[in-house]
């Protein structure tokens, strides 16, 4: 594919005006990944068409990976406006429910449901809704209506429950997916799992799906986040090895270069008790952070670096970190991270002082996970915190 786009760019100036801007938004962001060029071309695409709805929504793509988010489902709004259809109705849901715009997002599936428009995505979306605003309900309903769809059913089951900290349930419905996904969403299903174990302090779990995830043909972005889970699994030496990898083979992307190899490095660092060489490599990533990379999401640099003033005893600088997550529900609600940083911020407040605060931080986490399983080594860490401070 990318071979394609690069000849087709390198034979752009025989080309109409539209089709050149066209394939200089595909070169440099499916070829190279140089983002900020790929904007600078839909900027250009579109002063000169400027209801084009392929730019437009080219453009929200581009806006949704550089972090952008609010802009992002600006531009969809628009798009949708000027060629309403399935695809760009889920496209502005979509992008309002990253943003945190959950009543924009309702209001775009409410207006494809009175059209009668029906896609996939839309179903994913009305499920993904209910997910982050934990409407169990409403959840309830959209698995019932998704049941010809099992695949998907067992994907958000999967997520809900590691969301509460059931684990080990959430473990189990992976195991069952795998009989009705393809292998690419197994593949995905599979390393955000070995993730969120690794997460939890379940480091043999983590361990054990990392190392079937090696058995599997990933990419580039499935193979980063594999790198992720085994930097916060403790296998340093493989994560630097394929984040060296990736970095050699993307030398000019954006994504990978400012978002996904600093991660995983910085990821390195703390397992190395090293927390300010990991803020040191994740300096650059800031404006990048809420960048929605189709490989690890979740606001993942700014989790890191949270962790890394907490190591290094900056509660403050932590606590800035961590409230980021929780301020953005849309991208980190649907990942175990968007819990715990409840706890992380309240460890950030403790360390700070403000045990009033902490206490706080504390009780919201632990209602989250109010029966999460009992032997998650971060869920009894937690517990025993939360005791010594209402002492």
């Amino acid at each position: 594919m990318a071979t394609g786009m690069t000849r087709a760019y390198q034979l752009r100036d025989r080309m109409t005006e539209k089709d050149r801007l066209n394939t200089d938004y595909l070169y440099y962001s499916h070829a190279t990944g140089e983002l900020d060029k790929a904007y600078s071309a839909l900027l250009r695409a579109l002063e000169i068409f400027p209801r084009d709805a392929v730019f437009h929504n080219n453009l929200a793509h581009t806006l949704l990976a550089l972090g952008q988010l609010t802009r992002a489902a600006d531009v969809e709004d628009e798009t949708a406006r000027l060629q309403p259809s399935p695809l760009h109705f889920s496209s502005a849901a979509g992008a309002n429910l990253n943003a945190s715009r959950f009543k924009e997002a309702e209001s775009w599936l409410a207006l494809a449901e009175a059209a009668k428009f029906d896609s996939l995505n839309l179903r994913i979306l009305r499920s993904r809704l209910a997910f982050i605003q934990g409407n169990r309900a409403a959840l309830d309903q959209a698995f019932n209506r998704e049941a010809p769809v099992p695949g998907l059913v067992i994907i958000f089951r999967e997520r809900y429950e590691a969301l509460q900290g059931h684990l080990g349930s959430s473990d189990r419905q992976l195991q069952v997916s795998k009989r009705s996904l393809d292998p690419g969403n197994i593949s995905r299903a599979l390393l955000l799992s070995a993730l969120q174990n690794a997460e939890a302090g379940k480091a043999i779990q983590a361990r054990n799906s990392e190392d079937e995830a090696f058995q599997s043909k990933l990419t580039q972005g499935q193979r980063m986040t594999l790198a992720l889970s085994l930097a916060r699994s403790g296998r340093t030496d493989e994560a630097n090895r394929i984040a060296d990898e990736v970095s050699q083979e993307s030398p000019l992307d954006t994504i990978v270069q400012k978002y996904l190899v600093p991660t995983v490095r910085a990821a390195v660092k703390l397992q190395e008790r090293d927390p300010e060489a990991a803020i040191e490599l994740l300096r650059e990533t800031v404006q990048y952070d809420l960048a929605y990379t189709q490989s690890f999401d979740y606001l993942y640099p700014a989790y890191i670096r949270g962790l890394a003033y907490l190591e290094s005893g900056d509660g403050r600088s932590a606590a800035r970190e961590f409230q980021k997550l929780i301020d953005n529900p849309g991208l980190c609600g649907e990942f175990i991270t968007g819990a715990l940083a409840r706890l992380q911020l309240g460890r950030a407040r403790r360390l700070m002082g403000d045990n009033a605060s902490a206490r706080k931080s504390y009780e919201e986490f632990l209602s989250i996970w109010k029966d999460a399983d009992p032997d998650l080594p971060v869920y009894r860490q937690a517990k025993a915190e939360y005791a010594q401070l209402r002492k």
